[in-house]
């Protein structure tokens, strides 16, 4: 019978020593008799950024740590400095790299303090081989996007009403291509790799693009602008034989010879209106 009492009073002293641990909050009901215990939950938890050659945006800003609110799935925006490409994303020692799309990583519910840490290596441009990017930039709806910036590698320009854009010297190699409003606010972003081939635009399961052209040979870019903030590439085009950018296409032979033909019409017709007034006056003068 000892030993029975023993043992209930060391399972009962367990129980009040786990009930203390895990309690924050206990008061006594004083009219009942019964303990009430309340725990304390934090609304927002830290995320730390670890980062070489690379920033991570959080709600339009560029940070090493961020409040996160619990139990929400934050996006987060992934940008690698110019000339290099992240390599290897982690959270919290879990590689998630295969979750970033386009740039961008929506972690799952956020419950616990967080570590994102970003690994980039370095990407060397082919410098002998460079572009003369035009294009233009719309949104979903097929309106232009003007006065936005566009930085292509490093490069930038703004975009006019019409939202073309000219870029000129882009290297063969691996680029981050950003697009921000007028406010400096990041609308678009993308990747883009430009090798050597025959032209198109191959999208990639990471969602970057492959852009694949001549060597030297002018580029024209179709951008779109997508609502979740990433940018679409919708077309490429060689325009090596067009002048560099948008305006009117007098590189072409058939609109020479158009031009030559008006031209030799426009002397001929000139020739013939002179011919006939001399003609006039000669027939006018007095014998």
């Amino acid at each position: 019978m000892k030993k029975i009492t023993v043992w209930l009073l060391c399972f009962c002293m367990v129980c009040v020593c786990s009930v203390t641990a895990f309690a924050q909050i206990i008061s006594q009901n004083e009219m009942e008799g019964s303990a009430v215990i309340s725990v304390t939950v934090p609304d927002s938890h830290t995320l730390t950024v670890v980062a070489e050659h690379a920033q991570v945006m959080y709600k339009g800003q560029w940070d090493k740590s961020f409040s996160v609110e619990r139990l929400s799935e934050p996006t987060l925006l992934i940008r690698p400095e110019d000339g290099y490409k992240v390599s290897k994303v982690t959270l919290n020692g879990e590689d998630v790299t295969a979750q970033v799309i386009g740039g961008y990583y929506t972690m799952g519910p956020v419950y616990e303090e967080k570590t994102l840490v970003v690994e980039a290596k370095a990407v060397f441009p082919n410098s002998d081989s460079t572009h003369d990017i035009s294009g233009t930039v719309t949104d979903e709806n097929g309106n232009p996007v003007s006065d936005a910036t566009v930085d292509i590698g490093g490069q930038t320009t703004t975009t006019d009403e019409d939202g073309n854009f000219k870029i000129p010297d882009v290297p063969d190699g691996y680029h981050p291509v950003t697009i921000t409003d007028e406010d400096g606010n990041v609308i678009g972003y993308t990747e883009i790799e430009i090798t050597e081939g025959e032209p198109g635009v191959t999208k990639n399961p990471d969602g970057s693009y492959t852009l694949t052209a001549p060597q030297d040979a002018g580029l024209g870019l179709e951008l779109t602008v997508t609502a979740d903030g990433r940018i679409s590439v919708d077309s490429l085009k060689d325009i090596t034989s067009e002048p560099f950018g948008p305006g009117p296409h007098t590189g072409e032979d058939s609109q020479i010879s158009l031009w030559i033909s008006l031209m030799l019409l426009s002397a001929g017709t000139i020739l013939i209106l002179l011919l006939a007034n001399r003609r006039n006056k000669t027939t006018k003068e007095p014998r």
